[in-house]
């Protein structure tokens, strides 16, 4: 074994990890790096490329590096040829639940994987990425549109270009690459992995699709999606200009919303027509029963979010929180203005109004660092960063309780119910 120092980002990531004995940061990192899979010399160029095995006390091990200088040092003196791959499409294709997934064999920063274990370390990349996959296996120019709407994309920057990262900005490093055709077109990509599995470490900035779209920067390119992976797929400039002119009209639709709930809000604060721009206080509300908690329900917590940050976190992957964390109270208990009143949130100055038809509240299940004294007793003003499976929920002021997504804090992003 040749002497080996880390190349890579992921390969430092991973030996800091090792020195740490973080092994949450070094499943996390190399859940998102790069694999390698030696390629055997002989193997013809249109014939399907196999998997890379060797035995090991018995076991059919599958070899795999996470740099060409891990190679070197794990084979040396071999001139070895490779494939790029994801640990995400490794667990996809895995083809023999005996078989045992071998990284970087011998070097400092080297683990053995079982099928299971492979699987579960990649289930969250997997599951982000499933909506994409199966849009790409079917050819669905739709499903892919509608998977790249709940994308966060990653754009690779023209090497040596400006600094500058506005997508606005006329400088800005476009990095068009010419096909076999003579085209040209933009390599995006859906996530980091995916990007450092086409292009190892490289400058890039993360975007959204309205912000991609509505700054495209030529009719005529088209966009690469993923390339050099399982993934990847190619939509003409036209597509993108449509997907840009929807964005715009459904920005429209939630901007029109939004006027016609400020303006019923306004309306509704007036006793009548009569005594516009004269405030009047609003017959009492009859009174309203609370139930309390439903004892044969576990204690799930909860935080009542203002409608005006509903689209920060559904568009924008918003993860922070702060307000009164408090006990759900059970299925069919709650309406807004009851969790207004029990949690005091009416008054002067607050985004809330017994008028409100709905309104929307995180919901999750307390877990290993949540506080003891969270969601028992008198409701507790915290700040906090929304954790791996809340659920985002719209409750009605009939009762009903509609769930509108679920957080995944791997993906950082909202999925929807």
């Amino acid at each position: 074994m040749t002497s080996w120092q880390p190349s890579t980002a992921t390969e430092r990531a991973l030996l800091a990890a090792v020195e740490a004995g973080d092994q949450t940061a070094f499943h996390t990192e190399l859940a998102a790096g790069p694999l390698l899979l030696p390629v055997s010399p002989t193997a013809a160029v249109d014939e399907p490329v196999g998997w890379p095995t060797g035995r090991h006390e018995g076991v059919t091990h599958v070899v795999a590096y996470t740099s060409p200088m891990a190679i070197a040092a794990g084979l040396p003196g071999q001139s070895v040829s490779y494939r790029v791959s994801a640990l995400a499409d490794l667990a996809v294709d895995w083809p023999d639940d005996r078989w045992v997934l071998a990284i970087d064999a011998g070097l400092p920063i080297g683990v053995r994987l079982t099928a299971d274990e492979l699987r579960t370390l990649a289930a969250p990349a997997v599951e982000a990425e499933r909506p994409l996959r199966e849009a790409v296996q079917r050819q669905d120019p739709d499903a892919l549109m509608a998977a790249l709407l709940r994308a966060e994309l990653v754009l690779p920057l023209r090497p040596d270009g400006p600094a500058t990262r506005d997508l606005a900005d006329p400088e800005f490093p476009w990095w068009g690459l010419p096909d076999e055709q003579g085209r040209t077109s933009l390599p995006v990509f859906t996530s980091e992995a995916r990007l450092r599995q086409a292009l190892g470490d490289h400058d890039s900035v993360v975007v959204s699709s309205l912000q991609l779209t509505g700054h495209w920067p030529d009719s005529s390119w088209q966009l690469l999606l993923n390339p050099e992976t399982p993934l990847a797929a190619a939509l003409p400039g036209e597509a993108v200009s449509a997907l840009r002119d929807w964005l715009g009209e459904l920005r429209h639709v939630l901007d029109d919303a939004a006027e016609q709930e400020r303006q019923r809000r306004v309306s509704a604060a007036y006793a009548d027509p009569s005594t516009v721009g004269v405030p009047v206080p609003r017959p009492a509300s009859d009174p309203v029963v609370d139930e309390g908690p439903d004892p044969d329900v576990p204690l799930r917590l909860q935080l009542v979010i203002p409608h005006r940050y509903l689209p920060s976190y559904l568009d924008e992957g918003y993860d922070r929180a702060a307000g009164l964390v408090h006990a759900w109270h059970g299925p069919e208990r709650d309406t807004p203005v009851r969790l207004y009143r029990r949690l005091g949130l009416l008054g002067a100055g607050s985004p809330f109004e017994e008028s409100d038809e709905w309104v929307a509240a995180l919901r999750w299940s307390p877990g290993e660092d949540t506080p003891e004294e969270w969601g028992r007793g008198q409701p507790r003003m915290e700040s906090l960063v929304v954790p791996d499976g809340t659920e985002l929920h719209c409750l009605h002021h009939d009762g009903r309780d509609e769930l509108l997504a679920r957080f995944d804090a791997a993906a950082r992003r909202w999925s929807p119910a």
